[in-house]
């Protein structure tokens, strides 16, 4: 009876030592693959280009693929790839091509295709967005 009791205590140390024993380095690798694939998994691109709809300003602002992480608003977008003004999360310059209130001239943006009423800094993209801002007269 004795020697049944040590066989099953023995038993008993043995899985628990099994289960409390770090992970090898392929349980770890496997981990810090699975990061790295979540990690990618939240980059997404959208395409931004511009159109300007005057004579009088000639524009030179350049159509760019960017990157961003997923859940970042447009307007931290604009502001990490272009020169950008904002006034209370509207854009109101892009690269130095400024709104001009007193003759009617404003930025405005649809995103794939639909036109947009919310300010950048409430506005977010999905994965392969393209947003075209348009710099416009309205009377």
């Amino acid at each position: 009876m004795k020697q049944k009791l040590m066989v099953g205590y023995a038993i008993l140390m043995s899985i628990l030592l099994v289960g409390c024993a770090k992970p090898s380095i392929d349980a770890t690798n496997t981990s810090i693959e699975a990061s790295s694939a979540e990690k990618s998994a939240t980059q997404r691109t959208a395409e931004i280009s511009f159109v300007n709809n005057t004579e009088e300003k000639a524009s030179a602002l350049k159509d760019k693929t960017v990157t961003f992480e997923e859940g970042t608003t447009l307007m931290a977008i604009m502001k990490d790839n272009f020169d950008l003004v904002e006034d209370q999360g509207m854009i109101t310059s892009i690269d130095g091509l400024a709104q001009d209130e007193s003759n009617g001239y404003y930025w405005t943006y649809t995103i794939n295709d639909e036109m947009i009423s919310t300010g950048a800094n409430d506005t977010f993209l999905g994965e392969n967005d393209k947003v075209v801002f348009t710099y416009e007269k309205f009377e």
